[in-house]
């Protein structure tokens, strides 16, 4: 076989040798998790070998420690057969034109060669198998993983040697090279995957919008999400069975609380159901279907708030105070519209949480949380001094608001205007966003306190 013919494939094994490596260490690395785990559950064989490897940080080690050895055992290798082989060949045809001696005639041909084997390298071995693992990391990862696996074997005692130096130095300089061992994603990161997925077409903005209300979930507590005092419905324990059959149809209630003496005595509540029974039976007395109601302090975050609710197997749950005193109830339709937004029958006939007027205005419900509004609309309302929208505009004002009355907060500020009070509660805000973009009503997921 000519020289030259050899030269070139010898070239072009080294430079496959270093792309391997290359797109193996980043394939594998880049490599989900999930969706590896998805794939052996199929039956895909080289993802059942793959996948304990990315699950285990001292295996992934090893793996891409054999890949470093491979990547740095090629380009040694390229470079010494360069120097030694393609310079010696390129030399006699650089000294034909005469011009140098026979030192400074190789010391070009070795700089020549090293400048364009460097540019191969560069270019095939490491930019464009880098650029095809990190587009492609599941593909990738599980092509390469056979002669990885080899690799392992061949480098074995290098790769021992050279891990048990590098983690020798470590221990010098006291640095835990376990830090850091597990590889996960916090809720914040979640959100922006979920949000890159929304833009890149994966996920359509209703999907997002679940999403994202599951992940704010822990930011909540009962308080934000409880039905206050003010719009609880309830009865003393001493009415009559037909009474409070009333209340519950009046309201469309299935369950209503009951107190003894006053609202923050409340001693637990009676079903609709039971109170037919009773009122079929001819019987005026409900107190032998009061069932025990859960009791919560406002500050029980919201998970935990579904936890107990769930393992007591109740719907509702009293909300107390530090002091004791009544200030709402919660019930499991409050828990899930943080996530599905407002849940409406045939009987419901709420207003729309945001609409918007002919000058662009957007009306919006008063009892909104402050965190939903900067979230959906892109402000930067204050959020520690209200729970709630109205209630914000309230603590801004400093008394009771009439509709009309306009404060300015946020940064950037944001003019809010009081449309409606009701029983000493603000129940409509409207407001002109910065940027003056009116959003898609239609995919609000927002909550109501």
């Amino acid at each position: 076989m000519p020289l030259w013919i050899t030269m070139i494939v010898a070239v072009i094994l080294m430079i496959a040798a270093n792309a391997l490596y290359v797109a193996a260490e980043f394939a594998t690395v880049s490599a989900r998790k999930s969706r590896l785990n998805q794939m052996a559950v199929s039956g895909n064989r080289l993802a059942k070998m793959l996948l304990p490897v990315v699950e285990d940080k001292n295996a992934l080690d090893h793996y891409v420690a054999a890949c470093q050895v491979g990547i740095t055992l090629s380009s040694l290798v390229l470079g010494a057969y360069g120097q030694n082989v393609i310079a010696v060949a390129l030399a006699p045809l650089l000294a034909g034109w005469g011009f140098w001696g026979d030192m400074v005639t190789f010391s070009v041909a070795t700089t020549i060669v090293l400048i364009i084997l460097t540019t191969l390298q560069v270019m095939l071995g490491e930019l464009l198998p880098k650029s095809i693992a990190i587009q492609n990391p599941e593909r990738l990862a599980l092509l390469t993983v056979m002669p990885l696996r080899w690799s392992q074997l061949l480098f074995r005692p290098l790769i021992w040697l050279l891990n048990g130096s590098g983690n020798l130095i470590l221990r010098v300089f006291n640095i835990d090279f376990h830090e850091g061992e597990e590889s996960v994603h916090s809720p914040e990161e979640i959100e922006l995957l979920v949000s890159e997925s929304h833009e890149g077409g994966v996920l359509d903005a209703q999907e997002r919008q679940l999403l994202r209300n599951a992940l704010h979930l822990r930011q909540l507590i009962a308080r934000q999400v409880m039905i206050p005092r003010t719009r609880l419905i309830a009865a003393p324990i001493s009415q009559r069975v037909d009474d409070l059959l009333r209340l519950a149809t009046d309201h469309g209630k299935t369950r209503i609380p009951v107190y003894e003496t006053n609202i923050d005595n409340i001693i637990g509540f009676v079903h609709i159901k039971d109170l037919f029974r009773l009122h079929l039976a001819g019987e005026p007395d409900p107190q032998a279907v009061v069932r025990p109601v859960e009791q919560i302090p406002e500050t029980l975050p919201i998970l935990q708030v579904w936890d107990r609710l769930n393992r007591q197997h109740q719907y509702l749950a009293i909300v107390f105070d530090e002091y004791g005193g009544t200030v709402g109830v919660i019930t499991f339709e409050d828990l899930i519209e943080e996530i599905f937004g407002e849940v409406q029958d045939e009987f419901d006939v709420e207003a729309p949480l945001m609409t918007a007027d002919d000058t662009g205005r957007l009306h919006l419900r008063g009892e909104l949380l402050v965190t939903d509004v900067n979230d959906y609309l892109d402000l930067k309302l204050p959020e520690d001094r209200a729970d709630t929208l109205g209630g914000l505009v309230f603590n801004a004002v400093g008394h009771l608001p009439e509709p009309g009355v306009e404060v300015t907060l946020g940064t950037p500020e944001v003019s809010l205007r009081v449309e409606a009070v009701e029983h000493h509660q603000v129940t409509e805000v409207s407001l002109l966003r910065p940027d003056g973009e009116l959003p898609h009503v239609e995919e609000w997921g927002a909550r109501r306190a």
